[in-house]
């Protein structure tokens, strides 16, 4: 079995950020790491976050090619972002959004709200009722491993 020998490509950076910067913050994460390790993240998040744009300035592929990029990029930071959540016992983010309607005109409307009587607006409107709704809370209670999940999802 012959081995064709590939080019390799380099890219040398040097990151000096000051202290107490999130990225110095970041840098002293990644200096007490092994090195192998520390390429293996870096790389690993690179392409997560730059290939669909790495590929879109080449100019080398179709429409249908960069949407599945970005596709699989965006996918790959979910899961990144579900990883991380679960190894620090971090909740998901609840995002509640009141019940609204797009009438064709293109303005948002909250079908639930009152009508605006000249002396409030619409947006203290929707304010008002959104702080009456409050946060919904998770079904699932307590932390949740890895094998909770697979054993919600039917994985294991």
């Amino acid at each position: 079995m012959s081995r064709t020998r590939r080019k390799r490509v380099s890219l040398s950076l040097r990151l000096q950020p000051y202290e107490g910067d999130p990225m110095a913050e970041v840098v002293d994460y990644l200096n007490s790491l092994p090195k192998d390790e520390v390429n293996r993240k870096v790389a690993d998040i690179l392409v997560a976050a730059l290939l669909p744009y790495a590929r879109y300035y080449s100019g080398k592929y179709t429409q249908e090619q960069l949407r599945f990029a970005c596709w699989e990029a965006q996918d790959c930071l979910n899961k990144h972002g579900s990883n991380m959540r679960l190894a620090m016992s971090v909740e998901q983010p609840q995002f509640v959004l009141p019940n609204q309607v797009m009438p064709q005109s293109g303005v948002m409307v909250n079908a639930n709200a009152p009508a605006n009587n000249g002396k409030t607006t619409l947006l203290e409107n929707t304010l008002q009722e959104a702080e009456h709704k409050g946060r919904p809370t998770s079904m699932v209670q307590g932390k949740a491993s890895s094998q909770d999940l697979d054993s919600i999802f039917g994985d294991g």
